[in-house]
């Protein structure tokens, strides 16, 4: 926390050091503390509201929350007609993604993996953005993403829908960017099912960077594991702006067996940022993204 004084001003600080690049909120915070994972921090934005940092990576704003979770959800779930639908949120600890998930009465379980139980409650008790926890058709589980995932996979347990709702790869997040996790996550999604992933991304002057790998071992990307292993594969992409997220640009990746193509909606839905013709929209991408990035 750095405080000018002839401002008095309180900036705080999100560094992408492999990148060089900073932003900066003026901010108070309101609630900090050390878990027995990661450095938890609430802050109060005058713009943008409540603001939770995770080891001091912005994870969620009450202001733009829904930016994010609603495409993460709606394009891999309205893309493609289902009945019953089987959901594992990896991660997701603010809540947000339950939310969006529970709004569709298709969905008949939600599965939702979190490492650690104080992002939940402290997320609960001063962002308010969550989802029912208490409905019938949700698990809470408090446990390690990865140990979850290979007992899944021994026992055979499937789903429509992975979302893989990570902070950047360091503290407890280090142990799903693996190939084994990615290998882990394959066996456990249906024939018909999608795996979801996202992450934000700089465009550099000689090629496009990932936030998991300037953040992480840069062997450790998610999507260029599943690109070049081809555990499921067919990879595909569409994308978003999340103001508040580094370099604001904003990528979601579909891992399938199949190739569906997600980019037509078959149910409509219009949340605050999500509509129909956001969600087929998403699908154009810039050519850039076609030459850096392998779309």
């Amino acid at each position: 926390m750095k405080k000018t004084s002839e401002t008095s001003r309180q900036w705080w600080h999100e560094e992408t050091e492999g990148v060089g690049f900073t932003h900066a909120l003026d901010m108070k915070l309101l609630h900090s503390e050390q878990s027995p994972f990661q450095k938890i921090e609430i802050f109060e934005h005058d713009v943008f509201g409540r603001i939770l940092t995770l080891d001091d990576l912005v994870q969620a704003s009450q202001a733009d929350e829904f930016m994010y979770h609603e495409m993460a959800v709606h394009v891999p779930l309205l893309g493609r007609r289902r009945e019953n639908a089987e959901v594992l949120i990896v991660g997701g600890g603010d809540g947000g993604i339950l939310r969006e998930t529970l709004i569709h009465d298709f969905v008949s379980r939600v599965v939702m993996v979190e490492i650690d139980a104080r992002v939940v409650e402290l997320s609960r008790e001063y962002l308010a953005i969550n989802g029912n926890y208490n409905d019938p058709r949700v698990e809470l589980v408090i446990g390690d993403a990865a140990e979850y995932m290979k007992n899944a996979r021994a026992r055979g347990d499937k789903f429509d829908l992975i979302i893989l709702d990570l902070s950047e790869p360091v503290g407890p997040s280090s142990s799903v960017f693996t190939l084994a996790f990615c290998e882990d996550f394959s066996a456990c999604i249906k024939p018909d099912g999608v795996v979801l992933d996202s992450d934000s991304i700089f465009v550099g002057k000689d090629r496009a960077y990932f936030l998991q790998e300037l953040c992480g071992d840069k062997d450790q990307n998610l999507v260029s594991i599943m690109q070049e292993r081809k555990l499921l594969p067919h990879v595909a992409g569409y994308r978003s702006i999340v103001q508040l997220y580094p370099a604001a640009e904003f990528g979601f990746f579909l891992y399938s067996y199949d190739g569906y193509d997600y980019s037509a909606p078959v149910l409509d839905h219009t949340g605050r940022h999500y509509n129909a013709a956001l969600h087929t929209a998403s699908f154009a991408l810039p050519t850039w993204w076609k030459a850096n990035l392998g779309f």
